[in-house]
């Protein structure tokens, strides 16, 4: 990463004349400020090798391991991006910006949709970014109803179907499967199953009532702010190692949203080398991204009890144990990288104009992203489709819906005081 100093940017070119970022230069014609609703980016974007990309509220955490603003090289091409911040003091970084970025779950105290609509030019493209699930992170979206002048042409999420799918892990096939003897670590692994959560409630499900629950029926170790057990999160090696001691690993997600299957999955199979038991996504989620028979899903049991019967069966047998690995002769699982799942990290920026350049300008020009849709906020429900496992449900799509409007409603200097109620 090249850090950009802004002062000779500045000094180097100007915006609506010849500007000249990296190898290529391009001529910008003046856009109206009226609303433009379609984005036709055939002329700048699409043949560019240059972009000028703002983030618009970028978390904390983001900012602060980040150089803003900045330019990068994309490896292996002629493409330039200049990163700027894109804020309610300085303006010009989003009028001219060909790329505007959205995340974080804050959006609604930040930069409000009217000024942006108002600064938005004709080929400016928006991008939807987040890790989060749709249930936590909604605030990161237009209110509804859609107004069809506020619109995402790309999204960039964990979600399958979204323009530019990036989970949070992955299972990479082996060139032809392994004929060799599978280790468990059946007998190494001396206790049965563990929790690790720093956040108890979620806005979804009870979640930590589903595991005290559990609790009832099988000896279930619980570290963090929901247990009686702890470990510094600076003691990374340590606690891996105590984790590794687990035949199980409960990887309960907060949000049970169509694609969320977080790091918790993943750590459970990579480095933990145990079996996750997991609440969350539907099956067929986990099974188009996870290993055949590497996991065991809550939904899948008539009970509470039934699930806690099958774990204690399962540890008490090795072959049975055993089978739950038969994956590794297939392949390895991988857990992705924070910064590959972020549109707004030097990974992210050069696979976003990546794929802006190896697309036509009608389909970027189009809404591809219907934040309400089944694709995001219309594939949550209820944590699994049996009676017992819904009980435990907090999801109330007429209560959330509301609650996103009336914000909206409210005067901007009245929403702290409203969340604070």
């Amino acid at each position: 990463m090249v850090p950009f100093k802004q002062k000779s940017f500045y000094k180097s070119s100007r915006y609506f004349e010849l500007k000249g970022i990296g190898n290529k230069t391009r001529i910008f014609t003046k856009a109206s400020n009226n609303t433009i609703s379609r984005c036709n980016p055939e002329e700048t974007i699409h043949k560019s090798y240059s972009y000028d990309v703002a983030v618009v509220s970028m978390t904390r955490y983001w900012y602060s391991h980040s150089i803003l603003p900045r330019k990068i090289y994309c490896k292996n091409t002629n493409t330039s991006i200049l990163i700027r911040k894109a804020t309610d003091e300085d303006e010009d970084n989003i009028r001219r910006a060909d790329i505007l970025i959205f995340s974080n779950h804050d959006f609604r105290d930040s930069i409000n949709w009217t000024k942006l609509r108002r600064l938005r030019h004709g080929r400016q493209l928006w991008v939807h970014t987040t890790g989060e699930s749709p249930y936590v992170s909604l605030s990161t979206c237009p209110p509804p109803p859609m107004d069809m002048d506020i619109h995402f042409n790309v999204s960039y999420t964990y979600h399958p179907k979204a323009d530019i799918s990036v989970p949070y892990g992955q299972f990479i096939l082996f060139s032809k499967k392994q004929e060799v003897d599978i280790k468990s670590y059946f007998n190494e692994k001396t206790k049965l199953i563990v929790w690790v959560s720093s956040h108890c409630s979620t806005q979804m499900w009870r979640r930590s009532d589903f595991a005290y629950d559990l609790a009832k029926y099988l000896p279930l170790d619980m570290y963090g702010a929901c247990g009686t057990l702890d470990c510094p999160f600076k003691e990374y090696k340590k606690c891996t190692g105590i984790f590794k001691s687990y035949k199980f690993y409960l990887a309960m997600e907060n949000s049970c949203c169509g694609g969320y299957i977080t790091e918790k999955f993943w750590d459970a199979l990579t480095h933990l080398e145990a079996i996750p038991v997991v609440v969350g996504a539907p099956r067929k989620d986990y099974e188009r991204l996870a290993p055949n028979n590497s996991f065991i899903h809550a939904d899948d049991f008539g009970s509470l009890k039934e699930l806690a019967e099958y774990i204690l069966e399962v540890s008490s047998k090795k072959e049975l144990y055993d089978s739950y690995f038969q994956w590794r002769r297939l392949g390895k699982p991988q857990k992705n990288p924070v910064e590959s799942r972020m549109a707004f990290s030097d990974y992210g920026v050069c696979k976003l104009t990546k794929f802006v350049k190896s697309s036509s300008a009608d389909s970027l020009a189009a809404p591809s992203f219907d934040p309400y849709g089944p694709n995001w906020f219309g594939g949550c429900y209820e944590c699994g489709d049996k009676e017992w496992l819904r009980n435990y449900s907090k999801f109330n799509i007429n209560l959330k819906m509301n609650q996103q409007k009336r914000w909206w409603r409210v005067p901007r200097n009245s929403k702290r005081d409203m969340a604070l109620a």
